[in-house]
C-alpha cells in the first residue's frame, strides 16, 4: 500500500518501533497543584500510538485533562458585542467580552453570507506549524455558540443539542421540551435545574437520572414516581427522603408507612418554604451519608477502570461512558470505541485522540474541537462533514483543506506530509492543543469545576480569565429573598417585574412566566441562588474528568469513586455494594 505522508510516516516509525513501557515526567510538574507529577505509558497506551501515528504524550492525564475541559462551558451565558465586521449589535453568546478571539452571531457564522476561505493562509516551509495554526485561530471567528441545530424552537438561550423546544438557559439537551437551567436532558420535558436526565417528566434539581415523573432531588435512580429526595433507588413511587429502595412505596427515609399515613405527612409539609426544604434536604445527607454508597457507580462493565461507567467494557481511565468500548484516559463517552485522550463524543464514533467535543460518527480525527461528522482530519474547528482536511476552522462539506484553502488531493498530501513531519521534528506533534487555543474563559469552564486555578496559574497555562457578567436589570425593582412571601402559593405575578439578590453571590436575577408556572405545578418555593451558580453547584456533584481515590468500606479494597472524600460518604465497591443493597 502507497504511503500518503511518507516522510512523515517514515519519522514517526522511528519514535514507535523502539518504544516500550516508560516513566515520563510531566511537563506542568510543579506548575499546578492538580499534576501528577511522573506518569507511566503503559503497553495498552502504545498499542493507541501506534494506532494513531503519535509519540507519546508529555504531559500526564490530568493535565491532559486540564487542556480538553477548557474548551467546554455548560453553565454560563454572556452579553456582548457581535465582531461581524459592520456589525455592532449585543448578542447572547457562551462567549465572554474578554475572548482573545473575534465572535461571530452563530447565525451569520453558519449562512452561506459567511466565507470561511476568506480567512485561508498558506503554509511556509521552515515555519512552525503550531505558531502558523494559532496565528489562524487569532484571526479566525468563534461562533457566538458552538451549535444551534435549527429543528430546536424558542431556544435562543441555549447551547448545543438538538431538536429542543422551549429550552432556557439549556446545555447540550437532545429532543426536550420546556426545560429550564439544565444541561444533557434527553428525551425529557418540564424539568428543571438538573443534569444528565433521561425519559423524564416533570423534574426539579436531579442529576444522572432515568424515567423519573413528577419528582424533586433525586440521584441516580431510576423509574421513580411521585417523590422527594431519592438516592439510589429503582421503582419508587410516593417516597421522601429514602436510599438505596427498590420497588418501594410509601416510604419515609427509608421506614415503611401506610398510605394513610404517608399521605398525612405529605400534607402536612406543604407549603414548603424554602427553610423547611433545606431541613429536610439537610436530614437527607445526613442519611444518604450514613447509608453504603456504589464508589464507582460502574454498573454491567467488564475490565474497567474508571467511575460512572455504564454498559461498557475495556476502558481504563475513564470517566463518564455509556454503551462504549476500548478507551483510555477519556470522559463523556457515548456509543463509542478504540479512542484515547478524548473528552465527550458520541453518535458511534470511533477512532479518536485528543479531540473534545467530537461526535456524530466521526472517524480518525485527531487534535480538533467541536466538530461533527467528520472523517480523516485533524487540527479541525468547528466544522462540520469534513473529510481529510488539516488545520481548518469553521469549513462545511469540505475535503483536502490545509488552513481553510482549498488543494487537490495530491496537493493536499504532499503539504500535510511537510507540516506533520516539521511538527514532529519540533516536538510540536503528539500533545495536541494548548490552552491558549480555548476560546472559553478557564475561570468560566469545565476545567475550574474539576480542576480549579488561580487567575495567577490560569494566565501562566495560557488561558485567559473573565469577569462575573453583569446582570443588567435596569429600572426593575430589587429586593432580597428574605422579602419575599415564603412559599410559592403567595407569590404573586408581581415577581415576575422584579428581581431578586442571590443569597450568595449578590447578583440580582430574574424568574420568567414558564418557571414560575413549574414552581407552582410542583409546589416548590423560589430559589434564592442565581441560576448560574446552581448550575455549576450541580456540575460540582460529578465533575467531568475527575474522580477519586478511596477504600471500600466492607472488604477495604482500593476503589476510585466520584465521591469527594471530605464529603465522608460510606462507600463500597462495586461487588460489595450489589451483595449488600441490589
Amino acid at each position: 500500500m502507497e504511503l500518503k505522508t511518507p516522510k512523515f510516516d517514515s519519522a514517526i516509525e522511528k519514535v514507535l518501533e523502539t518504544l516500550v513501557p516508560h516513566t515520563r515526567e510531566c511537563r506542568w510538574l510543579g506548575v499546578h497543584e492538580h499534576c501528577e507529577g511522573k506518569f507511566k505509558i503503559e503497553e495498552e497506551d502504545i498499542k493507541f500510538l501506534k494506532k494513531f501515528k503519535v509519540p507519546p504524550p508529555n504531559y500526564c492525564p490530568t493535565c491532559r485533562r486540564m487542556r480538553r475541559l477548557p474548551h467546554m462551558n455548560m453553565s454560563r451565558l454572556f452579553k456582548r458585542k457581535c465582531d461581524v465586521p459592520g456589525h455592532n449589535e449585543m448578542m447572547i453568546s457562551i462567549l465572554s467580552e474578554e475572548c482573545p478571539f473575534p465572535v461571530y452571531d452563530y447565525k451569520y457564522f453558519i449562512d452561506d453570507e459567511f466565507d470561511a476561505f476568506s480567512f485561508g493562509m498558506e503554509y511556509k516551509n521552515g515555519n512552525s506549524p503550531m505558531e502558523t495554526l494559532f496565528s489562524l485561530r487569532n484571526k479566525f471567528p468563534m461562533p457566538s455558540f458552538l451549535n444551534r441545530d435549527p429543528s430546536s424552537v424558542n431556544s435562543d438561550y441555549s447551547n448545543g443539542g438538538r431538536n429542543v423546544k422551549n429550552g432556557y438557559y439549556v446545555f447540550g439537551c437532545y429532543t426536550a421540551e420546556d426545560v429550564w437551567y439544565s444541561s444533557l436532558i434527553n428525551k425529557s420535558r418540564n424539568v428543571m435545574d438538573s443534569v444528565a436526565l433521561n425519559h423524564s417528566e416533570f423534574g426539579y434539581e436531579s442529576i444522572a437520572s432515568d424515567h423519573i415523573y413528577k419528582s424533586s432531588f433525586v440521584y441516580f435512580s431510576t423509574n421513580c414516581i411521585d417523590s422527594i429526595f431519592l438516592f439510589d433507588c429503582r421503582n419508587c413511587q410516593n417516597c421522601f427522603g429514602c436510599i438505596n429502595l427498590r420497588n418501594a412505596n410509601y416510604y419515609i427515609f427509608n421506614e415503611k408507612f401506610s398510605k394513610e399515613g404517608y399521605e398525612e405527612f405529605i400534607n402536612s409539609i406543604y407549603p414548603l418554604s424554602l427553610e423547611k426544604l433545606n431541613s429536610f434536604k439537610e436530614r437527607f445527607w445526613n442519611l444518604v451519608k450514613s447509608l453504603p454508597a456504589n464508589g464507582t457507580r460502574n454498573v454491567l462493565v467488564n475490565n474497567v477502570s474508571g467511575v460512572n461507567l455504564r454498559n461498557s467494557k475495556n476502558l481504563f481511565d475513564t470517566v463518564n461512558a455509556d454503551n462504549s468500548e476500548n478507551i483510555r484516559h477519556a470522559d463523556g463517552a457515548l456509543s463509542h470505541n478504540d479512542s484515547m485522550d478524548f473528552l465527550f463524543s458520541g453518535g458511534h464514533s470511533s477512532l479518536l485522540y485528543m479531540t473534545t467535543n467530537i461526535g456524530s460518527q466521526s472517524s480518525r480525527v485527531k487534535f480538533s474541537v467541536s466538530s461533527k461528522f467528520c472523517t480523516d482530519s485533524e487540527f479541525i474547528f468547528n466544522s462540520k462533514n469534513l473529510n481529510n482536511c488539516f488545520m481548518c476552522f469553521g469549513l462545511q462539506n469540505k475535503s483536502y483543506c490545509i488552513l481553510n484553502k482549498q488543494y487537490s488531493e495530491e496537493e493536499y498530501y504532499k503539504i500535510v506530509d511537510e507540516i506533520k513531519t516539521e511538527m514532529l521534528r519540533r516536538e510540536e506533534y503528539g500533545d495536541g492543543l494548548g490552552i491558549e487555543f480555548s476560546a472559553q474563559a478557564y475561570n468560566f469552564s469545565l476545567g475550574q469545576i474539576s480542576y480549579p486555578l488561580s487567575s495567577e496559574e490560569i494566565i501562566k497555562l495560557g488561558g485567559y480569565v473573565a469577569r462575573e457578567p453583569e446582570t443588567n436589570v435596569g429600572n426593575t425593582p430589587t429586593l432580597n429573598y428574605s422579602d419575599l412571601p415564603k412559599t410559592i402559593n403567595e407569590i404573586s405575578n408581581d415577581i415576575l417585574n422584579e428581581a431578586i439578590f442571590c443569597e450568595e453571590s449578590g447578583r440580582p436575577f430574574r424568574i420568567v412566566i414558564s418557571e414560575l408556572e413549574f414552581y407552582r405545578r410542583m409546589n416548590l418555593p423560589l430559589p434564592n441562588i442565581h441560576p448560574s451558580l446552581r448550575m455549576e453547584k450541580r456540575l460540582s456533584f460529578m465533575k467531568d474528568g475527575k474522580k477519586y481515590k478511596a477504600i471500600c468500606a466492607k472488604c477495604k479494597k482500593d476503589i476510585e469513586t466520584i465521591y469527594d472524600p471530605v464529603e465522608k460518604f460510606l462507600l463500597y465497591c462495586e461487588k460489595c455494594y450489589q451483595q449488600e443493597v441490589a
